[in-house]
């Protein structure tokens, strides 16, 4: 076996994240009087896209994640809302999503069969992700959950991969696997710190990083693990 540890992230890779994100932004938004129809939901999607994108380059601090994109959609509709109460409520909201990606829990009992050491790695909030992780049935398979606001510093950093691996039984880089939709933060981030990488691309869109591997479907880990 070639690998021992699984390095799994989150959202959009076990968690369906962007499910929970449209139920739980549209639920803010209609609350406060706000649009929120698919067009409103995308509006709010890639904004805050834009905002973590900030965060993991390095731009801007964490914390100014969570009003700043409520702030950018009401600027982008011209419209005036208490920006605070809605992050608060958006990130309770989101806590009780518990959507998993389709097939998740056949492909992760296949893994665990097989022995492998699987850490969740997650940017985020732990609130909200120790949360979700418990109401989605997947803490039971987790031998170890890595929050990057516990670590201090997030994917792709290097700092963080360096604090999980401080806290896991194996330490020989070559026999870990990190697995992961983003190509900011998981591909870059197992790059950068010598880590094998794998790539999941349900959409088939094109990649700035070359991955270790690179499937469509949970399924295909079976293939690779």
């Amino acid at each position: 076996m070639k690998y021992t540890t699984l390095f799994l992230d989150l959202d959009n890779t076990l968690l369906d994240f962007s499910k929970a994100e449209a139920v739980s932004i549209r639920r803010v938004l209609s609350e406060h009087g706000l649009p929120f129809d698919d067009a409103a939901v995308e509006v709010y999607s890639k904004i805050n896209r834009g905002w973590w994108e900030r965060f993991e380059n390095g731009e801007i601090p964490k914390e100014m994640i969570y009003e700043g994109r409520f702030i950018s959609f009401c600027e982008h509709y011209g419209l005036t809302a208490d920006t605070k109460t809605m992050a608060v409520k958006y990130t309770t909201y989101l806590g009780e999503s518990n959507y998993t990606i389709d097939g998740v829990f056949e492909v992760l009992d296949y893994l665990k069969a097989r022995g492998y050491y699987f850490c969740a790695t997650t940017n985020g909030l732990c609130t909200t992700q120790y949360s979700r992780i418990k109401g989605s049935g997947l803490e039971p398979y987790f031998d170890g959950v890595f929050v990057s606001e516990d670590a201090g510093s997030q994917k792709p950093d290097t700092e963080y991969f360096d604090y999980v691996i401080d806290k896991i039984p194996e330490k020989d880089k070559s026999k870990m696997l990190v697995v992961g939709d983003s190509q900011s933060s998981d591909i870059l981030g197992g790059i950068n710190s010598g880590i094998d990488t794998c790539w999941y691309n349900p959409q088939k869109v094109k990649g700035k990083y070359t991955p270790t591997y690179e499937i469509e479907n949970l399924e295909q880990l079976k293939e690779i693990l």
